[in-house]
């Protein structure tokens, strides 16, 4: 067994037996979790409800949501609404990143590299540039107004936990309760000493100093320059507008998205009205938030692409950005790069780029067919992203992926066929729920002849978990 974190083998928590039940080696970070019994307190941001060491080594973790989460997904913390923050298994067994996973949608995004980043990440993301707004959000009501990240601790606990509310309203009335918070206190000792600062004073720091520290420590960067694109964007013209007002201008939701991510193709009598409705709430014509910046979005979205070449949302803005000035040949590579990523990493809804899922799958794989048509007809796999009916078009390109799995297996190319049959499933989603009993066991499979041990357990916990739900 490995030496997790120095002395994790001789903890009275059972770290040596999550490294063995998931066939992992655990970050000394994240060991030190476990064995310092940091699981057991509570945090005090929006993620404060750890997974116990018990959970985690149960046959069937409840957490686990199988089918939904993808394959390599190893639930951690949950706000206790169905939400979860996850450590991501990769290759070499290790959990080298967290994402925070969205139960609505199943999205994802990446929050940081480590158990500590992503606590810093949730305690400090409301102070920074941009909306305030969930990191994953509901598509069906474009016109609710923006949703707080960073509500009252007592607020927060009764939309987490009604039950408990009302005994946490008194603690919640001390004014040094975010500065004693247990987790903050454990995650400053992993985290550079300048954001280890800010977390343990009221920093001074204006949101785009605060961006700018996270981002020069490079702690949760991904996560805060899509904060900074939504900034430079304004991406809240209709969300700060009541549904009934939204409605006058469009009954087309898609039609709303599309505005709202260019708001230079707003027509003119509703710019009019949007600033008459602004008006008519107190506010002055200027809070009509009709400016973007799209050249600071690129940056922003250029650097993503850097960082995290498999989110899709920094090839889809960037991809936008070189096609709105004029460089068609930049927008048709990135929109290319952007259709290798799973559907699950666009953000599209905090982004606005879902108002094209009607023409394709992916936003970069709708740009592609409107801008530069010619790519679809060369490719299958972008017919299939493209096809009409939302049902045959999943259907298309899960067989596709699951095709090109079977051939790589055959071949002996287990890795290949890995990352081929992880995409059959979560490239844009696989149905019925049932169909992951068969591919779980071949993401298993493959997983383990690749030396992939991580991935092969975890693939078997959630096969597991899906036995239990569904009995398949």
């Amino acid at each position: 067994m490995t030496d997790l974190a120095g002395s994790a083998s001789n903890s009275p928590v059972p770290v040596g037996q999550l490294a063995d039940r998931y066939g992992i080696e655990l970050a000394p970070s994240l060991a030190d979790w476990f064995e310092s019994d940091q699981w057991q307190q509570t945090g005090r941001q929006e993620y404060h409800a750890a997974v116990t060491p018990g959970e985690l080594l149960a046959d069937a973790p409840e957490p686990i949501w199988p089918g939904l989460m993808n394959a390599s997904l190893l639930p951690l913390i949950s706000n206790r609404s169905g939400d979860w923050i996850c450590g991501v298994v990769d290759e070499n067994s290790q959990i080298s990143r967290l994402v925070q996973w969205y139960h609505g949608g199943g999205d994802w995004i990446l929050w940081g590299n480590g158990l500590p980043e992503a606590i810093a990440f949730d305690r400090l993301q409301s102070r920074l540039p941009g909306p305030r707004r969930r990191h994953a959000i509901p598509a069906e009501d474009p016109g609710a107004p923006p949703i707080t990240v960073a509500p009252s601790q007592a607020d927060r606990l009764a939309t987490a936990d009604p039950e408990n509310a009302a005994s946490k309203n008194t603690a919640s009335k001390n004014t040094d309760l975010e500065n004693t918070d247990p987790w903050i206190e454990w995650a400053t000792q992993y985290l550079p000493p300048s954001v280890a600062e800010v977390l343990r004073s009221e920093s001074t720091l204006d949101p785009g100093q605060l961006a700018g520290c996270l981002i020069d420590a490079h702690v949760a960067e991904t996560a805060v320059r899509c904060e900074l694109i939504q900034d430079a964007l304004q991406l809240s013209v209709f969300s700060a507008l009541p549904r009934s007002v939204v409605e006058k201008f469009s009954s087309d939701s898609d039609q709303i998205s599309r505005w709202s991510l260019q708001h230079d193709s707003i027509p003119p009598d509703v710019r009019q009205a949007i600033t008459e409705a602004f008006n008519c709430a107190g506010n002055t014509a200027a809070d009509a938030p009709f400016e973007q910046d799209w050249d600071a979005a690129e940056t922003q979205a250029v650097a993503v692409t850097q960082l995290t070449p498999d989110i899709a949302w920094g090839w889809d803005i960037s991809g936008l950005a070189a096609l709105r000035r004029g460089d068609r040949s930049v927008a048709r590579d990135r929109f290319l790069r952007g259709i290798e990523c799973s559907v699950f990493s666009d953000q599209s809804i905090r982004l606005q780029t879902h108002g094209t899922v009607r023409i394709a799958a992916k936003f970069s794989a709708a740009m592609l067919a409107e801008s530069f048509p010619e790519t679809v007809a060369e490719s299958p796999y972008l017919q299939a992203l493209c096809e009409p009916n939302l049902m045959r078009r999943s259907d298309r390109v899960s067989k596709h992926w699951w095709q090109l799995a079977e051939t790589a297996f055959d071949e002996g190319d287990f890795a290949e066929a890995h990352r081929c049959y992880v995409a059959a499933g979560w490239d844009v989603g696989m149905r019925p729920i049932t169909a992951f009993a068969d591919l779980l066991d071949r993401i298993a499979e493959s997983a383990d002849r690749s030396k992939q041990t991580g991935r092969s357990a975890l693939a078997r916990v959630h096969r597991g978990c899906l036995q239990d739900r569904y009995g398949t």
